[in-house]
């Protein structure tokens, strides 16, 4: 190799080269995220349309970013599974599920999550930007790894006296209703023995 040739790759790569001066960071502005995480044991995309908890991502110049890692970080009031669908990672210490946007800059979390709250309390951050902070429920809410009876007593109680109560709407239309009862009836009757949560 020439020695200038060499010279001059040698310095690209010690300022961090063209290709990391094209990686602009992503920008929360033209960037979108669901308003509600919907957990449950099984793992199946529900909640909002399309199914699952969805992230759009976009850069100052409101174009996709494809590659980019997304992060839920998740309250104590949650509980993380231990296993979580291909292509989702979770860090039991930091309580986050990440995954990688695709080549249209979004992700689709099917999140394997316990517990429920009505703040807003999950983190979203894309490459370490946050985006935003949002609610969580789950068909598990006693986060003991399962949709079993106890959660049918909480679920039947909100759909019969509480139709309002936000941890139960899993369609995620502003009030728990037969498209909930739907979504519980049919986790409930699939759902696995007890899935290990994160400690």
């Amino acid at each position: 190799m020439n020695a200038r040739l060499l010279v001059a790759a040698c310095a690209l790569l010690s300022s961090g080269g063209v290709a990391r001066a094209q990686i602009i960071d992503p920008d929360p502005r033209f960037s979108s995220i669901d308003p509600v995480v919907v957990g449950n044991p099984i793992g199946y995309a529900i909640g909002g349309s399309p199914p699952g908890f969805d992230v759009l991502m976009r850069d100052q110049n409101q174009a996709p970013r494809p590659g980019a890692f997304i992060t839920l970080r998740f309250p104590a009031a949650m509980k993380l599974y231990a296993i979580q669908n291909s292509g989702t990672t979770v860090d039991c210490m930091q309580k986050t599920l990440s995954r990688v946007t695709d080549a249209q800059g979004r992700a689709n979390f099917a999140a394997r999550v316990g517990g429920w709250t009505n703040a807003n309390a999950i983190e979203v951050a894309a490459d370490g930007v946050v985006l935003g902070y949002v609610k969580g429920r789950s068909l598990d809410y006693d986060g003991d790894g399962r949709t079993s009876l106890g959660d049918f007593v909480t679920f039947s109680d909100d759909f019969l006296n509480h139709v309002t109560e936000p941890k139960s709407d899993f369609d995620v239309n502003g009030s728990t209703g037969l498209g909930d009862f739907v979504l519980f009836s049919w986790i409930f009757l699939e759902s696995a023995p007890p899935q290990v949560t994160c400690p």
